[in-house]
């Protein structure tokens, strides 16, 4: 019995301290890997939509052969850092990534040789997409993109002023890091660095350590970068982004 009790004292020292390193910005960034994790598959998924659609050509993206476990991966990270987050305002994210967990496991399984097959392709063959599309693969990444996105909004509404302006920005600023070839920030950017045009954020939700590089940043948002922009953009991002990190 004494043995039991210690350990159980063990477990919730552990995730007392866990807790204690866990913040909005860290829960930001793990949101951020999971979506460049998935991103392959779903840039899959919107190439052979638009293909059915539009006529465009197929774009098989080059890191599509391990997006499923690379996915997996992320998204236990993620699961981790919600749970070292979680009170009675979390319960419902907490089971929501479960859930997502699960079905992820049972798509990757049941689609692994489907999606290798693809990857390994030099060019798209349109046989092996529609038997592809026939056996659900599209569907079920549609699916899977549907409940990443929920997970997503739902855990932003936990968060309220500066809380949810650190989740936000340290998922936007890890997002744009990732990019390979940065052409265009996001519109939204803007939104999500100040707040909207006709009501931004009150005075402190931005911290004033970045309010300036946040501001500037916000100003290259939408627009076609030229490479002076560019290396700025990524600068800025970087500062913004450091500044998390110390939060974190």
């Amino acid at each position: 019995m004494t043995r039991h009790i210690m350990l159980l004292a063990v477990v919730f020292c552990l995730l007392a301290s866990a807790s204690a390193l866990s913040s909005p910005a860290s829960v930001g960034l793990d949101f951020a890997d999971s979506y460049s994790a998935f991103a392959p598959l779903y840039t899959l998924y919107k190439s052979y939509a638009n293909f059915l659609f539009a006529g465009t050509q197929i774009v098989i993206p080059p890191d599509l052969g391990g997006a499923c476990s690379q996915f997996r991966d992320d998204l236990s990270a993620l699961q981790v850092e919600i749970i070292t987050q979680t009170d009675s305002q979390r319960i419902e994210q907490v089971t929501r990534i479960a859930h997502l967990r699960q079905t992820t496991g049972t798509f990757c399984q049941r689609y692994h040789d489907t999606i290798s097959v693809i990857a390994s392709l030099a060019v798209a063959d349109l046989d092996t997409f529609k038997q592809a599309a026939d056996g659900g693969l599209f569907a079920a990444i549609s699916d899977e993109n549907k409940e990443l996105e929920g997970l997503f909004s739902s855990m932003l509404d936990t968060y309220t002023g500066s809380e949810q302006w650190k989740f936000a920005v340290a998922f936007s600023m890890r997002t744009v890091l990732k990019q390979r070839d940065l052409v265009k920030l996001d519109s939204n950017l803007r939104e999500i660095l100040l707040g909207p045009k006709d009501h931004p954020y009150e005075a402190g939700i931005v911290p004033p350590a970045i309010l300036s590089q946040a501001r500037e940043l916000a100003a290259l948002a939408g627009i076609s970068l030229d490479d002076t922009e560019r290396q700025r953009a990524i600068s800025l991002t970087r500062e913004i982004y450091d500044y998390l990190m110390k939060l974190h």
